[in-house]
């Protein structure tokens, strides 16, 4: 799942995904992105951390406190890496971090990087 209020960062981050194999379900914001994580099943989860009404941080806390989703692995896709708002994420429970400008190599990179290592079942209840 990708969450981003950007449509043109939604637009690159959808294409680079889908051209590296990946199914990509779009969230326009964290309203959105909660509603959603409620009927449908999402292997990670990459969010922007700079968003209006809800920011990223709400969304990492919100996934990180559920039973249920609590175990979906979330990057925070952001140009605001060594800023309070990515100290936040990584306390919220951030999984991990991309940096804006990304290139495809280097965000496939990371997806793969929690999808090879042991998982915990994320079967819904």
């Amino acid at each position: 799942m990708i969450v981003e209020d950007d449509p043109d960062g939604m637009k690159i981050l959808g294409l680079m995904l889908a051209t590296a194999g990946y199914e990509v379900l779009r969230a326009y914001g964290v309203e959105d992105a909660l509603r959603k994580l409620k009927t449908q099943r999402v292997d990670i989860i990459l969010t922007d951390l700079a968003m209006p009404k809800m920011s990223g941080v709400e969304l990492i806390a919100a996934v990180k406190k559920d039973l249920i989703t609590r175990n979906i692995p979330v990057v925070a896709v952001t140009a605001f890496l060594w800023d309070q708002i990515a100290q936040a994420a990584g306390q919220a429970g951030c999984d991990g971090f991309v940096g804006k400008p990304f290139n495809r190599e280097r965000l496939v990179n990371e997806i793969e990087r929690h999808f090879n290592q042991p998982q915990v079942d994320r079967q819904r209840a």
